[in-house]
């Protein structure tokens, strides 16, 4: 069936998980930072080729699948449709880990040998920072809240270094900077898929969407509790008809 306007889209759980979540360092990891209780992960197939145009479309069917919300464990009081809908397009455009420089150029954030700067145990959220970049990106308010530019921090990249960063409600936040990006590059090679440019270097073609407490409002919760630091993101690669989805709610434990 061809995609169109009206389009139905049927979705079939794939069996097999892609080597970056299967990895022992990266599972060890979740589990450290509290983000393999509640979070999931699954690829799907849909029953019909994506069509970027028809996207609104083709995620509204994504969530509202059977098949897709008994694997991510969505809530039974989200509504069975979900026409209120939206989401943001992640920017791709920056592949690689110096991106993240910048963190370790601040002396306000990371220290000379890389470990994360200290600072007052203080909660946001129902999310307690004891180092400065968690509270980076815990606090809206930080001083440190516009090191990266609005733009920036639409990419997928940065999105990803976020969630891993913050964690969930019992996260046990490393001590240096090194694990996060390592687990960064791992699950953004999970949900960006690449081929090399025409210059040389790599491009991403995956369309990659990211849906949070904001994003889903209107249309009924994907999450179990509100906050400002649930997260999902849906990478879709249109060649292998594939669709990878890692499901990041934050479910405080008070």
């Amino acid at each position: 069936m061809e995609p169109t306007d009206d389009a139905v889209y049927a979705f079939e759980l794939l069996p097999t998980a892609l080597p970056q979540w299967t990895s022992t360092d990266v599972k060890v990891k979740l589990m450290q930072w509290n983000l393999d209780e509640h979070g999931r992960v699954g690829r799907f197939r849909p029953s019909c080729p994506f069509d970027p145009n028809d996207d609104a479309a083709f995620l509204r069917c994504f969530f509202e699948s059977p098949v897709v919300r008994d694997h991510l464990t969505v809530p039974a009081s989200t509504p069975t449709t979900l026409d209120g809908l939206s989401f943001e397009r992640l920017a791709t455009t920056v592949t690689s880990l110096a991106f993240f420089d910048k963190l370790a150029d601040e002396p306000g954030l990371v220290s000379s040998g890389g470990y994360l700067r200290k600072c007052l145990d203080e909660v946001y959220e129902h999310c307690t920072v004891s180092d400065s970049v968690r509270e980076m990106m815990a606090n809206c308010d930080s001083e440190h809240a516009h090191l990266f530019t609005a733009a920036e921090q639409r990419e997928l990249i940065f999105q990803i270094f976020k969630r891993l960063v913050i964690g969930g409600a019992m996260c046990q936040s490393d001590e240096t900077l090194q694990p996060y990006l390592d687990v960064t590059k791992a699950i953004y090679k999970a949900l960006a898929a690449v081929r090399k440019g025409p210059q040389g270097g790599v491009h991403v073609y995956s369309h990659v969407y990211l849906f949070t407490d904001e994003s889903t409002r209107k249309s009924g919760t994907l999450f179990q509790k509100p906050s400002p630091f649930n997260a999902c993101f849906v990478a879709i690669d249109p060649k292998k008809q594939a669709v990878q989805c890692w499901y990041v709610p934050y479910v405080p434990f008070w």
